[in-house]
């Protein structure tokens, strides 16, 4: 299929109203299905209320408990959402393993949280589903005006029923992350540099990856001119920005009197530096020796297969695309577990937006549609139930 470089097609507000009506029903469908779901499990299956530091660590926070709270609530409770919830509550700890975790989110958490009588969780969840929502918006726009209307469309939901999209919907910084993210790809298509660079600054101070978007904005950049130095204007400044949330954390921790992140990640979270193929050797050795845990085995394959796709998205889609994905990966498998190599990165593929669009390409053969939907549906729900158990997952 033919991918569509310009973006100077303007849609109009038929178009426009399209996107939000059925990111809406991907939306409503996913938060009702996953909710019930969860439900349904912690009904079946109660698990223990007691925190545990090593299988239900809730650092501090009390739990939800009892009633349709627990059910709809508390069963998102759970893992890096405690480490929000902590900083929400308790600040940064120079002492302990949340210092890695960048501030947008956590503040944003705070504001709305004081706002509703100080029901943190419940802020964090409409921030994340609030953020869900608009990224299905751009992505759906996004998709429309480089391919076409079927493509878009199936985007949204083949990022909705990846096995671990549940984390879209969680308390987790995936939703935000990929709004700005999507949002400044999508700005920087349309030539809009300065909403571009704000947008991946946003990105940045929510997850540290976001500073790796300079290399794509950049290249789009330099495209856009023709890689001619007498096209080049101030608005290319904009490009800079994206670094920007990265080196402010760091420079918050210093003054604070913080360890450096490398020192944290080592201390607080076992991981290394590493350069990026030593991840993924380590993942192979360790299922050769049959010492994977089946979440390893999640994050050797899901990586493998999204490593393919970003080499395909370098040949089909339009190269801002492809310098992102690559990127991405390489910043990913940049730092590895001592005892998971590819720790989360079941999770943190998600990031990699474009490889849906590829897969929604794909998806318009009706075989392919089914080999995507129908594994995805079933290891969505698996892996949904294993987390609502305190499950690790990514």
């Amino acid at each position: 299929m033919k991918v569509n470089y310009s973006l100077s097609r303007k849609p109009g507000s038929i178009a426009q109203d399209l996107a939000l009506r059925r990111a809406l029903i991907v939306f409503v469908t996913m938060r009702l299905s996953l909710s019930l779901l969860a439900a349904i499990i912690l009904g079946l299956h109660p698990i223990p209320r007691a925190p545990d530091e090593r299988l239900r660590p809730y650092l501090g926070i009390a739990p939800i408990t009892g009633g349709m709270a627990e059910l709809l609530l508390g069963a998102w409770q759970r893992f890096d959402t405690m480490h929000y919830l902590k900083i929400v509550t308790h600040g940064y700890s120079p002492e302990g393993g949340n210092g890695v975790f960048p501030p947008l989110y956590p503040l944003s958490i705070r504001i709305l949280g004081k706002a509703i009588g100080n029901h943190y969780l419940l802020a964090a969840l409409s921030i994340s589903n609030l953020a869900y929502l608009g990224m299905l918006i751009l992505l759906y726009k996004l998709t429309e005006q480089e391919l076409d209307e079927k493509t878009a469309w199936r985007s949204m939901w083949y990022i909705s029923i990846f096995p671990t999209a549940f984390f879209l919907l969680a308390a987790y910084t995936e939703a935000p992350f990929l709004l700005f993210t999507i949002a400044a790809l999508y700005c920087a298509r349309k030539g809009k540099w300065n909403l571009a660079g704000i947008m991946a600054l946003l990105a940045s101070l929510t997850r540290l990856q976001g500073c790796i978007l300079f290399f794509p904005l950049a290249c789009e950049y330099l495209e856009q001119r023709d890689f001619r130095l007498r096209n080049l204007t101030w608005s290319g400044l904009s490009v800079f920005l994206a670094p920007v949330g990265l080196v402010s954390f760091v420079l918050f921790r210093y003054f604070r009197g913080y360890p450096p992140l490398r020192e944290t990640y080592e201390v607080h979270w076992t991981s290394t530096t590493v350069f990026p193929w030593e991840s993924l050797v380590r993942a192979g050795r360790t299922f050769l020796a049959s010492q994977s845990a089946p979440a390893d085995v999640f994050d050797l394959i899901f990586v493998c297969f999204f490593t393919f796709l970003t080499v395909v998205a370098c040949r089909r889609l339009p190269r801002i695309y492809g310098i992102y994905m690559a990127t991405t990966i390489l910043f990913l498998l940049s730092r590895t577990n001592a005892i998971h190599p590819l720790l989360g990165m079941s999770r943190f593929v998600l990031s990699l937006f474009p490889a849906f669009i590829l897969l929604a390409m794909a998806g318009h053969n009706s075989l392919f549609n089914r080999l995507i939907v129908y594994p995805s549906v079933i290891l969505l729900i698996y892996l949904t139930g294993q987390f609502v158990m305190w499950g690790w997952v990514g």
